[in-house]
């Protein structure tokens, strides 16, 4: 887990010159429906699935992309486990071995992504934010749903061996261990995760710009609901009853949010529903929001109009706990 003073600050001015290059994508879990912003694998053909796996295992996120970090394998805006999911949905379908040969080539190449502390980076041997541990968007947790269907065999995964369901049952326990490690203690107590996590020290990341090291309302709440699913014990425990206490103390009364006309705003409503904002400052839990000058702003209405209704900066995550 990682512990932070109270008193952490954010060196926002530092923050903007060193987060200036760079783009992410989205991702949720499970995987039912497509936006326009999801990978290719979600739509292509079975046959574009093939041809277009890469020699590592993976697969891009566009498939028409060719140079750059994203011509890289990633997990990023369901890449690669959506690509594995349909391979194997057809070899169920089709018995076809090319499917289930391109389907555990997947598998093995999610498994050799994974750091040796059990976090996955959002692209493979990349550089950057994209090589931090990816809570982003559910990136990771819907790679460990997915070989935990794999780990015990479950629906389409039934054709794997022992030797590859026990590998990934591994690696689910290894990122287990990293959700448990990456959990901010705030004053003493377990709070909630940030989008990006430093491979190296585990702290909370930066990415985009006005995606600055805080802590998140979004994908902390897919977190503990995957860690619902583990055999539970004194740690797991302790970790969402110290998550689902943050999100009790953060959550936010007596407003509303609306998003329209390319812009944003919360509105005093007694009668509205909690919400939570997307990112909260580490240490003082105040929420926060960033626009294209990378500066931490206390309000919504002072960052710009394009970052204001160009995000989700508020959000009911929680209440679907």
């Amino acid at each position: 887990m990682i512990i932070l003073n109270t008193k952490t600050k954010l060196v926002t001015l530092v923050l903007a010159f060193s987060m200036v290059f760079s783009t992410v994508g989205m991702v949720i879990q499970p995987v039912s429906t497509v936006s326009a912003a999801d990978a290719s694998g979600t739509t292509a053909s079975i046959s574009d699935i093939l041809k277009n796996q890469r020699a590592d295992g993976g697969w891009r996120k566009e498939y028409k992309q060719s140079t750059g970090e994203w011509a890289k394998s990633t997990i990023d805006n369901k890449a690669t486990y959506s690509e594995i999911r349909r391979l194997a949905k057809e070899f169920k379908k089709t018995n076809d071995p090319r499917y289930s040969a391109a389907a555990i080539k997947g598998i093995n190449f999610l498994l050799n992504m994974q750091y040796s502390n059990g976090g996955w980076p959002q692209v493979y041997q990349s550089s950057g934010y994209h090589k931090h541990i990816t809570y982003n968007d559910d990136a990771m947790i819907n790679v460990m749903y997915m070989l935990d269907e794999v780990a015990t065999r479950k629906g389409d995964f039934s054709f794997i061996d022992s030797n590859l369901a026990n590998r990934s049952k591994n690696a689910v326990a290894k990122g287990v261990d990293a959700i448990l490690k990456t959990q901010v203690v705030s004053g003493g107590k377990l709070t909630a995760w940030g989008q990006q996590h430093d491979s190296s020290t585990l702290k909370p990341a930066g990415a985009r710009i006005y995606e600055v090291p805080s802590l998140t309302a979004g994908e902390s709440v897919t977190i503990v609901k995957f860690l619902k699913t583990r055999p539970s014990n004194a740690k797991i425990t302790a970790s969402i009853k110290g998550a689902e206490a943050w999100f009790n103390k953060v959550k936010i009364t007596g407003y509303r949010y609306e998003r329209a006309n390319g812009d944003s705003k919360i509105i005093a409503d007694s009668k509205a529903a909690p919400i939570w904002a997307r990112f909260y400052e580490v240490g003082t839990d105040k929420p926060i929001f960033i626009g294209r000058d990378g500066i931490v702003k206390y309000k919504l209405s002072d960052i710009d109009k394009e970052r204001r209704g160009g995000y989700a900066w508020y959000g009911n995550w929680p209440s679907k706990l």
